[in-house]
């Protein structure tokens, strides 16, 4: 543990590694393409001035695989969203006292650690400040903090603690934006410089000093500390801030992983409400909600048992971690159907983690029917959907010496110099993973991970030059970190979704790369066989996520009817209704 003179010493080096314009110089950022990257989990350009993590660092914190997320805040008492319901569904007057009646006389640490082992949930990620400046510890930078409230404790202490007595690791969450600390630019959300004004208080470094001594208290006090998860929202602002928190945090702990949501490249990318790309060059991320709210919200919609376990085995597959939120409710206990639902993954791990934990995704990058995992000679294949009576999949290498049905049953293996072919009895295929372990003759983690054929196809009317940069297929290959543009200065387009197989489909979900966002009104139709049927409009309010009743069909097409110059789409998702 550092001292108060050593951590007084490295901000102070901080400070002077990198000064910035003072005050009265600052300005809001520009509206500029690509502004919101970070807050869905783009990865920003190598920078070569970064300190490289800690390999070892980084081979524990993927081999962990799934860890649990924790929103939590004195906004349990409204049941609103955590920082963003300040100002809208709460006023923001009142949001900023809720601490005073804030006493979570559950709250167990030990307890949260063994709910979250018997979950099968190897790490934990507490929120200790989110956007609305409360802070879970207690710092000695600002009064509005968790010693102020009538539970007096020290949450972050406790949980840490709990954690490293439980063999868990433990990260905090940190966002970088303050809405209610005088020094931060900006008292609610950041839309560009002609929505927001800037507090006449802002002193953007100042606030940095700040930021870097609450995270110094973090990190030197409450460590080790397995990573920072910065959230960048409205601070993505002033990427020198990003460059100075990376060499800071290290020479603090230099095992420490940093995301990728501080306005620089980070350690791992984080996308979220969705499973990431298969990626094996840089570690991942996917965080992801129990239900429909961080915070804890009264009656709830829970996502099922087979959404979230079929997200882990995807962020495996895909060679990612999946990061689980779960808020707890105001008391300090989690809700008893959200640990039960937390209780069915565990059971399954405890059966199959060893597909899980440990491995690296591929040899095969995961489709809706199937994902796989990997370590040393064996390869585990999740078998999701059967749409034949075999599945049939490129050629690996390496002979497979021996098969197994870890879900039971019984497995034949054919290779032939074309394809690797399995088939199971019918009697033996489970609805939700058949698990198949392969034992092969040589090792299979350094292999390349190899494509299966795409399941769904796009085309757009119309694209923006250059055309190889910002193509229509963009909009549905699983990277965030590419886009497809309408051409410059265009307000209309098409896209239309043809799929491999007919599917049934209940919403549909695009990300803009673009802040804001730029799509203010579109259509969705399907197609019967013959024609095009509408499905619905979303001309108020045209939010990124569209629900409606199932339709089923082999084509769906966006039809955006008003756009502001120039729309960019990352990713669109089309789910299915669950079987």
């Amino acid at each position: 543990m550092k001292s108060p003179l050593q951590i007084l010493v490295l901000a102070m080096t901080c400070t002077m590694l990198s000064p910035v314009s003072p005050a009265a110089e600052i300005s809001p950022p520009p509206a500029i393409h690509g502004l919101g990257e970070g807050f869905h989990g783009a990865e920003a350009a190598t920078d070569p001035t970064m300190q490289a993590a800690d390999p070892a660092a980084l081979a524990d914190f993927t081999a962990r695989r799934f860890g649990l997320f924790i929103h939590w805040g004195p906004v349990t008492l409204a049941g609103t969203e955590l920082g963003w319901s300040r100002g809208e569904k709460v006023p923001a007057a009142e949001y900023d006292q809720l601490y005073r009646k804030f006493n979570p006389v559950k709250f167990n640490a030990d307890e949260w650690v063994r709910m979250a082992q018997t979950a099968g949930l190897r790490y934990i990620v507490l929120i200790a400040k989110h956007m609305d400046g409360f802070c879970l510890w207690d710092t000695k930078q600002t009064d509005y903090n968790i010693m102020r409230s009538p539970f007096g404790r020290d949450v972050v202490r406790e949980l840490a603690e709990a954690c490293h007595r439980g063999g868990l690791a433990f990260g905090v969450y940190y966002c970088i934006a303050d809405w209610y600390h005088p020094f931060f630019p900006y008292s609610g959300p950041y839309f560009g410089p002609h929505d927001t004004a800037i507090k006449p208080t802002a002193d953007v470094e100042r606030y940095t000093q700040h930021m870097m001594k609450q995270l110094a208290e973090l990190v030197a006090d409450y460590g080790p500390i397995q990573s920072v998860w910065f959230d960048s929202m409205a601070g993505a602002h002033w990427p020198e801030q990003g460059r100075r928190l990376i060499p800071f945090l290290r020479a603090l702990q230099p095992s420490i992983l940093i995301n990728n949501r501080a306005a620089v490249p980070g350690d791992y990318v984080t996308p979220e409400e969705r499973i990431g790309r298969y990626r094996d060059d840089k570690p991942w991320e996917s965080c992801m909600m129990i239900g429909t709210q961080w915070a804890w919200k009264p009656n709830d919609n829970l996502k099922s048992y087979k959404k979230l376990l079929q997200a882990l085995i995807y962020c495996a597959g895909g060679d990612g971690n999946l990061l689980l939120n779960v808020g707890p409710m105001a008391d300090g206990a989690f809700e008893p159907r959200m640990v039960d639902r937390l209780n069915e993954v565990g059971a399954w791990l405890q059966r199959y983690g060893e597909s899980i934990y440990g491995t690296r995704g591929g040899p095969y990058k995961p489709t809706s029917y199937l994902t796989s995992t990997r370590r040393g000679h064996t390869v585990y294949l999740h078998i999701l959907r059967w749409d034949a009576d075999r599945l049939v999949l490129p050629p690996l290498p390496h002979k497979v010496v021996a098969g197994t049905v870890l879900t039971g049953g019984s497995v034949q293996v054919e290779q032939t110099a074309d394809a690797l072919i399995i088939t199971v009895p019918p009697a033996d295929r489970q609805q939700l993973d058949t698990l198949v372990r392969l034992e092969l003759d040589g090792p299979v983690e350094s292999l390349p991970a190899i494509a299966l054929p795409p399941e769904v196809t796009v085309t757009a009317s119309a694209t923006r030059e250059p055309a190889a940069q910002f193509a229509a297929h963009f909009a549905v290959d699983s990277d965030p970190d590419t886009e497809w543009s309408a051409p410059e200065g265009q307000t209309t387009t098409t896209l239309e979704l043809t799929f491999a197989r007919t599917r049934t489909i209940q919403s549909v979900k695009y990300e803009e790369k673009t802040r804001p966002v730029r799509i203010r009104a579109y259509a969705i139709d399907r197609w019967d066989g013959t024609g095009w049927v509408h499905v619905l409009t979303k001309d108020k309010e045209a939010n990124y996520v569209a629900h409606f009743d199932p339709v089923t069909t082999s084509r769906l097409r966006i039809r955006v009817l008003n756009m502001e110059p120039t729309a960019t789409v990352a990713e669109i998702v089309v789910e299915d209704v669950e079987n």
